[in-house]
């Protein structure tokens, strides 16, 4: 009967085929954390950037009236 012969494979292709599938992994894990990495560092430079414009815009904003209210003394 087809049944009672046992499937296996050989130990060396066994040890090879768990050696890709590990290497696999490890590989979408770095490609993965690249990406996040990457995403990451220009998330928060676009966020300390567009910060620093809106100071720089307030501080502006009260230097005129501070230099407005100082003309009209």
């Amino acid at each position: 009967m087809i049944l009672d012969r046992k499937i296996s494979s050989k130990k060396g292709q066994l040890s090879m085929e768990v050696g890709i599938l590990i290497s696999s992994a490890v590989l979408v894990g770095v490609i993965t954390t690249y990406i996040y990495i990457m995403n990451f560092k220009k998330i928060r430079v676009d966020a300390a950037g567009k910060k620093a414009t809106n100071a720089t815009e307030t501080m502006t904003q009260k230097a005129e009236q501070y230099r407005n209210s100082i003309k009209s003394i």
